[in-house]
Protein backbone atom coordinates (compact mmCIF):
# COMPACT_ATOMS: atom_id res chain seq x y z
CA UNK A 1 0.00 0.00 0.00
CA UNK A 2 1.37 3.42 -0.99
CA UNK A 3 1.39 6.34 1.41
CA UNK A 4 1.04 10.09 1.35
CA UNK A 5 3.01 12.00 4.01
CA UNK A 6 1.85 15.31 5.46
CA UNK A 7 4.67 17.88 5.36
CA UNK A 8 2.49 20.84 6.32
CA UNK A 9 -1.10 20.16 7.47
CA UNK A 10 -2.42 23.68 6.96
CA UNK A 11 -5.27 24.89 9.18
CA UNK A 12 -7.84 22.34 10.38
CA UNK A 13 -7.36 19.77 7.63
CA UNK A 14 -9.24 16.49 8.08
CA UNK A 15 -10.23 13.27 6.35
CA UNK A 16 -13.91 13.27 5.35
CA UNK A 17 -16.31 11.12 3.36
CA UNK A 18 -20.12 11.20 3.22
CA UNK A 19 -20.38 10.80 7.00
CA UNK A 20 -22.15 8.51 9.46
CA UNK A 21 -25.75 8.07 8.40
CA UNK A 22 -26.98 5.28 10.65
CA UNK A 23 -26.07 6.39 14.19
CA UNK A 24 -27.99 9.61 14.87
CA UNK A 25 -30.36 7.73 17.18
CA UNK A 26 -27.33 7.15 19.44
CA UNK A 27 -26.31 10.82 19.45
CA UNK A 28 -23.54 10.44 16.86
CA UNK A 29 -23.22 13.52 14.58
CA UNK A 30 -23.46 13.10 10.83
CA UNK A 31 -19.97 14.56 10.08
CA UNK A 32 -18.68 14.14 6.51
CA UNK A 33 -17.52 16.73 3.99
CA UNK A 34 -18.93 20.20 4.59
CA UNK A 35 -19.40 20.77 0.84
CA UNK A 36 -20.45 17.32 -0.30
CA UNK A 37 -20.97 18.41 -3.90
CA UNK A 38 -17.27 19.32 -4.14
CA UNK A 39 -16.22 16.11 -2.39
CA UNK A 40 -18.33 14.06 -4.84
CA UNK A 41 -16.87 15.97 -7.79
CA UNK A 42 -13.30 15.15 -6.72
CA UNK A 43 -14.21 11.46 -6.66
CA UNK A 44 -16.18 11.58 -9.91
CA UNK A 45 -13.22 13.08 -11.75
CA UNK A 46 -11.12 10.11 -10.61
CA UNK A 47 -13.80 7.49 -11.35
CA UNK A 48 -13.91 6.68 -7.63
CA UNK A 49 -16.91 5.80 -5.53
CA UNK A 50 -18.64 9.06 -4.55
CA UNK A 51 -18.31 8.07 -0.89
CA UNK A 52 -14.50 7.60 -0.99
CA UNK A 53 -12.54 9.55 1.61
CA UNK A 54 -10.90 12.86 0.68
CA UNK A 55 -8.81 15.48 2.46
CA UNK A 56 -10.86 18.53 3.47
CA UNK A 57 -8.79 21.71 3.97
CA UNK A 58 -10.15 24.77 5.76
CA UNK A 59 -9.08 28.14 4.27
CA UNK A 60 -5.44 27.06 3.77
CA UNK A 61 -4.00 24.11 1.87
CA UNK A 62 -1.55 21.34 2.72
CA UNK A 63 1.92 20.32 1.56
CA UNK A 64 2.27 16.59 0.90
CA UNK A 65 4.63 14.03 -0.67
CA UNK A 66 3.73 10.78 -2.44
CA UNK A 67 5.50 7.42 -2.21
CA UNK A 68 3.97 6.01 -5.43
CA UNK A 69 2.44 7.38 -8.65
CA UNK A 70 -1.26 8.24 -8.49
CA UNK A 71 -3.86 10.77 -9.59
CA UNK A 72 -5.33 13.53 -7.46
CA UNK A 73 -8.26 15.88 -7.97
CA UNK A 74 -8.59 19.28 -6.28
CA UNK A 75 -12.05 20.85 -6.05
CA UNK A 76 -14.06 23.17 -3.81
CA UNK A 77 -12.75 26.65 -3.05
CA UNK A 78 -10.45 27.90 -5.80
CA UNK A 79 -6.74 27.71 -5.05
CA UNK A 80 -3.32 27.50 -6.70
CA UNK A 81 -1.35 24.25 -6.68
CA UNK A 82 2.38 23.69 -7.22
CA UNK A 83 3.72 20.25 -8.18
CA UNK A 84 7.50 20.08 -8.51
CA UNK A 85 7.61 23.80 -9.47
CA UNK A 86 4.77 23.47 -12.02
CA UNK A 87 1.71 25.59 -11.32
CA UNK A 88 -1.98 24.64 -11.61
CA UNK A 89 -5.30 26.16 -10.58
CA UNK A 90 -8.27 24.26 -9.19
CA UNK A 91 -10.49 22.56 -10.08
CA UNK A 92 -8.12 20.13 -11.73
CA UNK A 93 -6.89 16.54 -11.98
CA UNK A 94 -3.14 15.94 -11.77
CA UNK A 95 -0.95 12.87 -12.27
CA UNK A 96 1.74 12.72 -9.58
CA UNK A 97 4.89 10.61 -9.58
CA UNK A 98 6.92 8.91 -6.86
CA UNK A 99 8.51 11.57 -4.66
CA UNK A 100 6.42 14.45 -5.99
CA UNK A 101 5.77 17.25 -3.51
CA UNK A 102 2.37 18.93 -3.90
CA UNK A 103 1.72 22.34 -2.33
CA UNK A 104 -1.86 23.57 -2.19
CA UNK A 105 -2.29 27.28 -1.56
CA UNK A 106 -4.89 29.20 0.43
CA UNK A 107 -8.53 29.32 -0.64
CA UNK A 108 -9.08 32.31 -2.92
CA UNK A 109 -12.85 32.12 -2.42
CA UNK A 110 -14.99 29.88 -0.26
CA UNK A 111 -13.82 28.04 2.87
CA UNK A 112 -13.17 24.39 1.99
CA UNK A 113 -10.77 22.79 -0.51
CA UNK A 114 -10.97 19.07 -1.32
CA UNK A 115 -8.24 16.69 -2.42
CA UNK A 116 -9.36 13.34 -3.74
CA UNK A 117 -6.99 10.51 -4.65
CA UNK A 118 -7.42 7.61 -7.05
CA UNK A 119 -9.20 4.77 -5.17
CA UNK A 120 -9.72 6.99 -2.10
CA UNK A 121 -7.74 7.29 1.13
CA UNK A 122 -7.54 4.00 3.05
CA UNK A 123 -7.68 5.42 6.57
CA UNK A 124 -9.34 3.94 9.66
CA UNK A 125 -13.09 3.26 9.55
CA UNK A 126 -15.25 3.78 12.64
CA UNK A 127 -19.05 3.46 12.71
CA UNK A 128 -19.11 3.06 8.95
CA UNK A 129 -17.11 6.17 8.07
CA UNK A 130 -13.55 7.46 7.80
CA UNK A 131 -14.64 11.02 8.74
CA UNK A 132 -12.61 12.57 11.54
CA UNK A 133 -14.58 13.45 14.67
CA UNK A 134 -13.21 13.81 18.20
CA UNK A 135 -14.19 10.84 20.37
CA UNK A 136 -14.96 8.53 17.45
CA UNK A 137 -11.55 8.40 15.80
CA UNK A 138 -8.19 9.07 17.44
CA UNK A 139 -7.45 11.91 15.01
CA UNK A 140 -9.21 15.27 15.06
CA UNK A 141 -7.00 16.97 12.46
CA UNK A 142 -4.16 16.03 10.18
CA UNK A 143 -0.72 16.63 11.69
CA UNK A 144 2.77 17.01 10.28
CA UNK A 145 4.29 13.58 9.73
CA UNK A 146 0.95 11.74 9.39
CA UNK A 147 0.95 8.97 6.78
CA UNK A 148 -2.22 8.36 4.75
CA UNK A 149 -2.46 5.07 2.88
CA UNK A 150 -3.72 4.82 -0.70
CA UNK A 151 -3.97 2.16 -3.39
CA UNK A 152 -1.75 3.07 -6.34
CA UNK A 153 -2.96 0.25 -8.61
CA UNK A 154 -4.86 0.97 -11.81
CA UNK A 155 -3.51 4.52 -12.18
CA UNK A 156 -3.23 6.05 -15.67
CA UNK A 157 -1.88 9.41 -16.76
CA UNK A 158 -4.37 12.22 -16.16
CA UNK A 159 -5.67 15.11 -18.19
CA UNK A 160 -5.96 18.51 -16.52
CA UNK A 161 -9.47 19.87 -16.05
CA UNK A 162 -9.61 23.62 -15.52
CA UNK A 163 -12.85 24.76 -17.12
CA UNK A 164 -15.29 23.78 -14.35
CA UNK A 165 -16.98 26.57 -12.40
CA UNK A 166 -18.34 26.30 -8.88
CA UNK A 167 -21.75 27.93 -8.43
CA UNK A 168 -22.34 29.20 -4.91
CA UNK A 169 -25.49 31.29 -5.09
CA UNK A 170 -26.59 33.61 -2.31
CA UNK A 171 -30.18 32.33 -2.36
CA UNK A 172 -30.62 29.19 -0.28
CA UNK A 173 -33.59 26.86 -0.75
CA UNK A 174 -35.20 25.67 2.46
CA UNK A 175 -38.27 23.91 3.80
CA UNK A 176 -40.42 25.44 6.52
CA UNK A 177 -39.17 24.10 9.84
CA UNK A 178 -41.45 22.53 12.48
CA UNK A 179 -41.75 25.86 14.35
CA UNK A 180 -41.88 28.16 11.29
CA UNK A 181 -45.63 28.61 11.49
CA UNK A 182 -45.41 29.67 15.15
CA UNK A 183 -43.86 32.89 13.86
CA UNK A 184 -46.22 35.74 13.05
CA UNK A 185 -46.85 36.54 9.39
CA UNK A 186 -44.66 39.63 9.76
CA UNK A 187 -41.83 37.58 11.28
CA UNK A 188 -42.10 34.99 8.49
CA UNK A 189 -41.88 37.75 5.89
CA UNK A 190 -38.87 39.26 7.66
CA UNK A 191 -37.12 35.89 7.79
CA UNK A 192 -37.65 35.31 4.07
CA UNK A 193 -37.14 38.92 3.01
CA UNK A 194 -33.87 39.71 4.79
CA UNK A 195 -30.33 39.16 3.57
CA UNK A 196 -28.37 37.63 6.44
CA UNK A 197 -24.62 37.97 6.86
CA UNK A 198 -22.22 35.16 7.77
CA UNK A 199 -20.68 36.05 11.15
CA UNK A 200 -17.16 35.28 12.34
CA UNK A 201 -18.65 32.59 14.59
CA UNK A 202 -18.53 29.50 12.38
CA UNK A 203 -17.02 26.03 12.39
CA UNK A 204 -17.92 22.49 11.33
CA UNK A 205 -20.76 22.45 13.89
CA UNK A 206 -22.63 25.62 12.91
CA UNK A 207 -22.62 28.97 11.10
CA UNK A 208 -24.12 31.91 13.03
CA UNK A 209 -25.70 34.80 11.13
CA UNK A 210 -25.27 38.45 12.12
CA UNK A 211 -28.76 39.91 11.81
CA UNK A 212 -31.44 39.19 14.38
CA UNK A 213 -35.11 38.31 14.11
CA UNK A 214 -37.14 39.68 17.02
CA UNK A 215 -39.69 37.11 18.20
CA UNK A 216 -41.58 35.83 21.22
CA UNK A 217 -41.21 32.07 20.70
CA UNK A 218 -40.46 29.93 23.72
CA UNK A 219 -37.81 27.25 23.87
CA UNK A 220 -39.00 23.81 22.80
CA UNK A 221 -38.42 20.39 24.30
CA UNK A 222 -35.17 18.89 23.07
CA UNK A 223 -36.03 17.69 19.56
CA UNK A 224 -34.23 16.15 16.56
CA UNK A 225 -32.09 18.40 14.38
CA UNK A 226 -30.11 17.74 11.20
CA UNK A 227 -27.33 19.38 9.20
CA UNK A 228 -29.12 22.35 7.65
CA UNK A 229 -31.56 22.93 10.52
CA UNK A 230 -31.81 26.67 11.24
CA UNK A 231 -32.43 27.39 14.91
CA UNK A 232 -33.74 30.68 16.32
CA UNK A 233 -32.19 31.62 19.66
CA UNK A 234 -34.02 33.60 22.39
CA UNK A 235 -32.07 36.76 21.45
CA UNK A 236 -33.07 36.42 17.79
CA UNK A 237 -29.87 34.97 16.35
CA UNK A 238 -30.10 32.40 13.57
CA UNK A 239 -27.81 29.37 13.86
CA UNK A 240 -27.36 27.15 10.81
CA UNK A 241 -26.38 23.66 11.97
CA UNK A 242 -23.67 21.97 9.91
CA UNK A 243 -22.12 18.52 9.48
CA UNK A 244 -20.69 18.07 13.01
CA UNK A 245 -23.76 19.47 14.80
CA UNK A 246 -25.46 17.78 17.72
CA UNK A 247 -28.42 15.50 17.03
CA UNK A 248 -31.00 17.26 19.24
CA UNK A 249 -31.65 20.85 20.29
CA UNK A 250 -34.03 23.06 22.24
CA UNK A 251 -34.24 26.17 20.06
CA UNK A 252 -37.17 26.60 17.63
CA UNK A 253 -36.37 25.09 14.20
CA UNK A 254 -37.65 27.72 11.78
CA UNK A 255 -36.11 26.42 8.52
CA UNK A 256 -34.48 23.30 7.14
CA UNK A 257 -32.01 23.87 4.30
CA UNK A 258 -31.95 21.53 1.33
CA UNK A 259 -28.82 19.40 0.91
CA UNK A 260 -27.69 21.66 -1.94
CA UNK A 261 -28.11 24.74 0.25
CA UNK A 262 -25.99 23.19 3.03
CA UNK A 263 -23.19 22.68 0.51
CA UNK A 264 -23.53 26.27 -0.72
CA UNK A 265 -23.52 27.96 2.69
CA UNK A 266 -20.48 25.91 3.75
CA UNK A 267 -18.46 27.87 1.19
CA UNK A 268 -19.76 31.30 2.24
CA UNK A 269 -17.14 33.50 3.89
CA UNK A 270 -17.44 35.89 6.83
CA UNK A 271 -19.30 39.00 5.69
CA UNK A 272 -20.98 37.37 2.70
CA UNK A 273 -24.77 37.49 2.49
CA UNK A 274 -27.39 34.78 2.07
CA UNK A 275 -31.17 34.79 1.84
CA UNK A 276 -33.76 32.05 2.12
CA UNK A 277 -36.38 30.80 -0.32
CA UNK A 278 -39.10 28.38 0.79
CA UNK A 279 -39.16 25.25 -1.35
CA UNK A 280 -42.61 23.77 -1.90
Amino acid sequence: MARLTILNPGFNSTIQDMGRLEYRAYGVPHSGAMDQDSSRLANQLLNNQESDAVIEMTLSGVEIIFSEPTQIAITGAHCKIIVQHLGYESPCVIAVKTGDVVQIGAAMDGNFIYLGIKNGFQTEVSLGSRSYYTGILDNSFLKKGNHLLYDSSGVVSADIFNDMESKWNSSLKAYAGPEFYLLSRKQQEQLLGTSFTISKLWNRMAFQLEETLVHTLSAIKSSPVLPGTIQLTPDGKLIVLMRDAQTTGGYPRVLQLTEEAVNIISQKRVGEAVDFIIKN
